[in-house]
C-alpha cells in the first residue's frame, strides 16, 4: 500500500531532507505544499504554492483541499512553527498530521515550557533572574528556532532591556562548551529506540551544516532516555544540548520533527522520516544502526527549470560521454533518463578506434542508442542533424557545438551544463 504523504512547507531545509529520505521510498508517495514561492517547487514533483501562512485562519482549509486533491494519508510539518497549528487542529484536518497531542506541542514550542515540565530531570540550565546574574548569562526567545534572537549577555543593562522588551526569553546560565544535537527515534507508544548524538561542528542561520557523529556517551544517552520517559514523543525527535562549565550537559531544547542535519545518521542507518511515518501510522518497525566515521558539509546547491522541449539528443563520445578515461556520472544517468522517458540518443563521434568496442569495455551498453555515427571524413556533426527536428547536441568542443548552434539553430550544451537537463524532482 502506498502513503501518500504532504510535507508543509516542503521548501524549508526540514522539508528538503524529508523529501531526499523519503524520495526513493517505494511505499510512500510525496507532495509538497509552500506558503511563499521557495525552493520546494525544484523538488517535489507534485507541488502547490498556497497563501496561507501557519498563522492564518485559512491554513486548515487550504491544506484541507489538498489532502482531499492528492488523498493525503499524512500531514508532515516542516518548520516548528507549524507544529502546534496542525495539532491544534488534528479534528478539523481531513487526515492525520506528524504530530504530538496540543499540550506537548506546546511544551516542545515554548522553551520555558519545557525548562518547566523537564525541570525534576536535572538536565535543565540554571534559569538567571534579573538582578541576580553572574554575567555572562545566555538570553533566547522562548519561542522560535535556529539561533534567532540567540545571544550571550554580558551585563544588567542589556539583561534589564531584553527582559522588557515584550518579548518571552529565557535568561539561563552560560553554557562555554560543546554542543550537541541528539537525533531520536521511538515507537508508536514513545518507547526510545535509539539515540545518536553529533556534533553541530559549523552552524549557518541555525542550521549544522558540518556535524560528524560523536563516540558513545553516557551522559546524553541518559538524557535522551529521560526525556523520552517524561514525554513520550513518537517517531522522529531531537533534542540539543551543550556543555557547562564543569563539562556536564545541559538541555537547550526539544523538537518534535525531522532536522535538516539528520541525515548524517540517516546515512549510517536510520531513515528518521520514514521510521516517523511508520510510528504515526502504527506499523511496527527495528532500527539497524551503522557505526563508523563520517563527516557532512552542506554548502548551497542548484536546482534548475530548463524550459526545453526536444524529441532527439545529438552526443559526443570523447570527452564529453567519456571524460579523462572514464564514463561521466551525469551523462550517464541523462541516458537512462532518456531511455526510460523514451527519448532516442544518437552517439555522434570521431573517436580513434571502434565506438562499440570502446563503449563494452567501459561497460556501456549500446543498446543506450538510437544509432552510433562514427565520423572518419571529417565532415560536421551537425550533417547529422536533419534540418528542423526539435533535437539537442551535447559536446565538450565549442567549434562541434558553435557549427551546429549556426547551422541547425538548436540548444547546444558542455559537459558543465548537462546538470540542468536531469530531472530529480520526486
Amino acid at each position: 500500500m502506498t502513503v501518500n504523504v504532504l510535507v508543509f512547507p516542503c521548501g524549508s531545509e526540514i522539508g528538503l531532507e524529508i523529501h531526499a529520505a523519503l524520495r526513493h521510498a517505494k511505499d510512500v508517495c510525496l507532495h509538497g505544499a509552500s506558503s511563499v514561492s521557495d525552493h520546494g517547487e525544484f523538488v517535489y514533483a507534485r507541488y502547490r504554492q498556497i497563501t496561507a501562512q501557519a498563522d492564518s485562519a485559512e491554513l486548515v482549509s487550504q491544506l484541507n483541499a489538498l489532502i482531499d486533491a492528492w488523498s493525503i494519508d499524512l500531514v508532515v510539518p516542516a518548520h516548528d512553527s507549524v507544529i502546534p497549528v496542525l495539532a491544534d487542529n488534528q479534528q478539523r484536518l481531513h487526515a492525520p498530521a506528524m504530530v504530538p497531542e496540543p499540550a506537548m506541542a506546546a511544551i516542545c514550542r515554548n522553551k520555558n515550557l519545557t525548562y518547566g515540565r523537564l525541570q525534576g530531570l536535572g538536565i535543565v540550565p540554571r534559569r538567571v533572574e534579573l538582578g541576580s546574574a553572574d554575567y555572562p548569562i545566555f538570553a533566547k526567545p522562548a519561542v522560535g528556532q535556529g539561533s534567532q534572537g540567540a545571544e550571550r549577555v554580558d551585563n544588567d543593562e542589556r539583561h534589564r532591556l531584553l527582559a522588557d522588551s515584550g518579548i518571552e526569553y529565557v535568561f539561563s546560565e552560560y553554557l562555554p562548551g560543546t554542543e550537541y544535537t541528539v537525533d531520536c527515534i521511538s515507537s508508536a507508544d514513545g518507547t526510545l529506540l535509539h539515540a545518536a548524538a553529533r556534533l553541530r561542528g559549523r552552524v549557518k542561520s541555525g542550521i549544522s551544516v558540518r556535524t560528524e557523529p560523536v563516540a558513545t556517551d553516557p551522559e546524553l544517552e541518559a538524557m535522551a532516555l529521560a526525556i523520552a520517559a517524561e514525554l513520550r514523543l513518537k517517531g522522529a525527535w531531537f533534542f540539543q544540548a551543550r556543555r557547562d562549565r564543569h563539562g556536564v550537559p545541559k538541555l537547550l531544547e526539544v523538537a518534535p520533527r525531522i532536522a535538516g542535519s539528520m541525515a548524517l545518521n540517516r546515512m549510517r542507518g536510520i531513515n528518521y522520516p520514514l521510521l516517523g511515518i511508520y510510528a504515526y501510522l502504527g506499523k511496527p518497525f527495528t532500527v539497524m544502526p551503522q557505526h563508523y566515521p563520517l563527516v557532512m558539509d552542506r554548502a548551497l546547491g542548484n536546482r534548475w527549470r530548463a524550459k526545453l522541449a526536444y524529441e532527439r539528443v545529438y552526443l559526443d563520445l570523447d570527452d564529453t560521454l567519456l571524460v579523462r578515461g572514464a564514463p561521466e556520472p551525469q551523462v550517464m544517468a541523462l541516458l537512462y533518463q532518456w531511455n526510460t522517458r523514451g527519448i532516442p540518443v544518437v552517439l555522434v563521434t570521431r573517436h580513434a578506434t571502434e565506438p562499440v568496442r570502446t563503449l563494452a569495455r567501459h561497460r556501456i551498453c549500446a543498446d543506450l542508442f538510437e544509432r552510433i555515427v562514427h565520423l572518419r571524413d571529417g565532415s560536421p556533426k551537425s550533417a547529422v542533424i536533419p534540418p528542423g527536428e526539435s533535437a539537442i547536441f551535447i559536446d565538450d568542443a565549442y567549434r562541434e557545438r558553435a557549427d551546429v548552434a549556426s547551422t541547425r539553430g538548436i540548444p547546444v550544451f558542455d559537459v558543465d551544463a548537462v546538470e540542468q537537463l536531469r530531472e530529480v524532482r520526486a
